[in-house]
C-alpha cells in the first residue's frame, strides 16, 4: 500500500503539473477549480507547492481553487502549512464544526 500511495501522489503531481500549464495556457475570468482529494490519503511538499501555483494562477484571474473531500488525516499537514489560510479546504465526513478553525 505504500508503493501505491506513492504512485498516486506522483501521478497526482504530474495532473496539476499539467493542470496549471493548462490553466495558464487557457484562463478565463472568475474560474472556480475543485480538486477532489477523495482518494489522496498522504501529501508531500511537492504536491503542496502545486496547489499554491493553482491558486496562485487562478488569482490572478479572479478565480479561486477548493480542495474537497480531503482526507481528515491530511489536515494536520496542511495546518502546519496554514494552506487552509489561503485555500479553501472541505474535508470528507467533517463539517467546519468537526473542529476549531481558531486553533494554533
Amino acid at each position: 500500500e505504500p508503493e501505491d500511495n506513492q504512485m498516486g501522489l506522483v501521478n497526482t503531481l504530474r495532473s496539476l503539473e499539467s493542470l496549471s500549464d493548462q490553466l495558464n495556457a487557457e484562463l478565463s475570468d472568475d474560474l472556480e477549480l475543485e480538486l477532489d482529494l477523495q482518494n489522496l490519503y498522504d501529501i508531500n511538499s511537492a504536491l503542496i507547492a502545486q496547489f499554491v501555483m493553482l491558486h496562485q494562477v487562478l488569482v490572478r484571474v479572479n478565480g479561486r481553487l477548493k480542495i474537497i473531500n480531503a482526507n481528515p488525516e491530511l489536515k494536520s499537514s496542511f495546518d502546519v502549512v496554514m494552506l487552509d489560510k489561503i485555500i479553501s479546504i472541505a474535508y470528507d465526513g467533517l463539517d467546519e464544526s468537526d473542529f476549531d478553525l481558531d486553533e494554533e
